[in-house]
C-alpha cells in the first residue's frame, strides 16, 4: 500500500519497514492458505473433468450395444463386388437376393453436328433457351458482344439460374492434316429425368429451327453421345426396379445397393446376415474403454504408498460412488435370464485380478451362434446389463448429475475465496493504517523527547561552562 506520511523522520526509525514487516506479518498466513486452496480446487476441477471425458469415452462404447435395434448389425455380401456393392441397416432381413444389375445411370451428353474452325469463330445470335430435369434457363447471344464458340460456352457454364448444365469444347482432327470444334453438352445429374432440350429464339437469320446461325445447336442439329438413362437392377429375376442414380436405396427394406457395373442376364448374389463380426468389434472396444477409465479412475483415486502421494480425487465420495456402481453393473447377473447367459462372463467377458476387462473372442463366437437372441436380451433388453449401464451413465454425465454438482460445488468455493481475498485486503488496509498512526505517533513522540533532551543539555552546557568562567 502506498505510504500516507514519512515515517520516521521525528526518530530516525525505519518505521516504514517496521510497517511493512508487520502488514505482511498479518496478511501472508491467510492469503497463503487461500492461494493454497485455490490450487486445490483448480486441480479438483481439472480431475473431475478428466473424470468426465472418460466416461463420455466410455459411454461411446455402448452405442450399439445398448438397444437390441443395434446389437442386430446386418452385413450385407455381394458375390461380385465389380457388379454391384451393398450395406444393409439392422432392419434388414437377413437372407439371400438374386441381383442382375442390367443398366447402369447415365448422363446426357449431346455433341454439336456443326464443326466450327475454333473458339473465335462467330456462331450466330438470339436467345439460347437450355432445359434439364424440369428446369430451363436462356442466355442472350449478342453479335460482337459473346457469339463465339467460346463466348457460348461461358455464357452456359457461367449462367446464375442454370440448373445443371455444363458446356465444354471438343477439338478433333478434320481429317485434313487440321482440327474442328464442337460444343458439348453435358447434364450434371444422371437420370433418366434429365435430359437436355436446346432451342433457339430470335436467331438473327430469321429460322430458329434450321442448320445456320444459333440454330446449330438445338437438339436436332446435335448428335447424342451420351442417352439420360436411369439405372435399372432385376431383384429375383422379376421385379424391376429403377433410379436416377446407381444407387438403390430400401428396394430391398434396410439394404442400399450400389451398380458398378451392367450385367444383363447374370445374377449375382446379395446375402445379408448377422454381422457377428462387428458385435465383438464392439465388445472389443467397450472391454478397451471400460480399462482405460479404470486406469483413469485408479490415477486420481488410489494412493501411493511408496511415494507416499495422493491421487487429486483420493478419498472423493462421488468418484468412489461412480466406480463402485459402474463395476456393479459390469459384474452383475441378468435376473431371470432363460438361458445360461445371465452375466458379462457367461459370454467371454471377465474381470481380470487387477480389476481389468478382457474379452475371449472365441467364447463370445460361441455364444453369438448358441443363442444370439439371449446374448441380445443380456446386454440390451429391458434389464439388460449394458442398457442399464448406459442411463447410469446418462445420470451421471447429465446437468444435474454427481459430475455437474460437484463442479458447481467447487466454482462456488473458488467465488468464496475471491470473497474471502476481498475482506482480507479490506482488513490489512485497515490494519496497515492502525499501525501506521501507532508508529507515526510514536515517531513524534520520540522526535519531541529528542528535542527536549537536545535542548536541555545545550541548557547543562551554558551553566558549565558559566561555572567555569567564575
Amino acid at each position: 500500500m502506498a505510504s500516507i506520511t514519512a515515517a520516521g523522520t521525528g526518530s530516525g526509525l525505519d518505521i516504514e519497514t517496521i510497517i511493512e514487516t508487520l502488514t505482511n506479518a498479518e496478511r501472508i498466513p491467510t492469503q497463503t492458505r487461500l492461494d493454497t486452496r485455490e490450487i486445490e480446487i483448480q486441480a479438483e476441477i481439472s480431475a473431475y473433468g478428466s473424470l468426465k471425458s472418460s466416461l463420455k469415452d466410455f459411454q461411446s462404447a455402448l452405442s450399439g450395444l445398448s438397444t437390441v435395434k443395434g446389437l442386430a448389425a446386418r452385413s450385407a455380401n455381394s458375390s461380385d463386388e465389380a457388379t454391384f456393392t451393398a450395406t444393409a441397416s439392422s432392419g434388414a432381413a437377413v437372407g439371400s437376393t438374386n441381383i442382375q444389375v442390367m443398366q447402369l445411370a447415365s448422363n446426357h451428353k449431346l455433341v454439336s453436328n456443326a464443326d466450327f474452325t475454333g473458339l473465335d469463330e462467330a456462331v450466330g445470335a438470339g436467345t439460347l433457351s437450355i432445359a434439364v430435369g424440369g428446369n430451363s434457363f436462356s442466355v442472350n447471344i449478342v453479335a460482337g458482344d459473346n457469339n463465339t464458340l467460346g463466348d457460348i460456352r461461358d455464357a452456359i457454364n457461367d449462367a446464375a439460374d442454370n440448373p445443371g448444365v455444363t458446356a465444354s469444347i471438343l477439338t478433333i482432327s478434320d481429317g485434313m492434316g487440321g482440327s474442328v470444334s464442337k460444343l458439348v453438352l453435358t447434364s450434371d445429374e444422371t437420370g433418366a429425368a434429365n435430359g437436355i432440350t436446346v432451342t433457339v429464339t430470335d436467331d438473327v437469320d430469321g429460322m430458329d429451327t434450321d442448320n445456320v446461325g444459333l440454330s446449330r445447336l438445338i437438339n436436332a442439329n446435335m448428335t447424342e453421345k451420351s442417352e439420360a438413362l436411369d439405372a435399372e437392377i432385376l431383384i429375383d429375376g422379376e421385379y424391376s426396379v429403377t433410379s436416377s442414380t446407381n444407387v438403390f436405396q430400401d428396394a430391398i427394406q434396410g439394404v442400399t445397393i450400389t451398380a458398378n457395373a451392367a450385367n444383363p442376364g447374370v445374377d449375382e448374389t446379395l446375402t445379408v446376415a448377422l454381422d457377428k463380426s462387428l458385435i465383438t468389434e464392439r465388445l472389443q472396444k467397450f472391454v478397451d474403454e471400460f480399462n482405460l477409465l479404470s486406469d483413469t479412475l485408479n490415477y486420481l483415486t488410489d494412493y501411493d504408498v511408496q511415494a507416499n502421494e495422493a491421487g487429486l480425487l483420493t478419498g472423493d465420495f462421488a468418484a468412489r460412488t461412480i466406480e463402485t456402481q459402474i463395476r456393479r453393473a459390469i459384474g452383475s447377473a441378468l435376473e431371470g435370464a432363460a438361458s445360461s447367459y445371465s452375466s458379462l462372463a457367461s459370454i467371454g467377458i471377465t474381470t481380470q485380478r487387477d480389476g481389468s476387462l478382457a474379452l475371449n473372442s472365441d467364447k463370445l463366437t460361441g455364444a453369438l451362434n448358441s443363442n444370439f437372441d439371449d446374448v441380445a436380451e443380456l446386454l440390451a433388453g429391458d434389464g439388460g446389463i449394458f442398457k442399464g449401464l448406459d442411463d447410469r451413465l446418462d445420470s451421471f454425465l447429465s446437468s444435474g448429475g454427481v459430475l455437474a454438482s460437484r463442479t458447481a460445488t467447487f466454482q462456488n468455493q473458488l467465488k468464496d475465496i475471491d470473497e474471502q481475498r476481498v475482506k482480507l485486503n479490506l482488513r490489512i488496509e485497515s490494519y496497515e493504517k492502525r499501525i501506521r498512526l501507532q508508529y507515526t505517533n510514536l515517531d513524534i513522540l520520540v522526535g519531541q523527547l529528542q528535542s527536549t533532551g537536545d535542548f536541555v543539555t545545550q541548557q547543562l552546557d551554558v551553566i558549565k561552562k558559566g561555572l567555569t568562567r567564575d
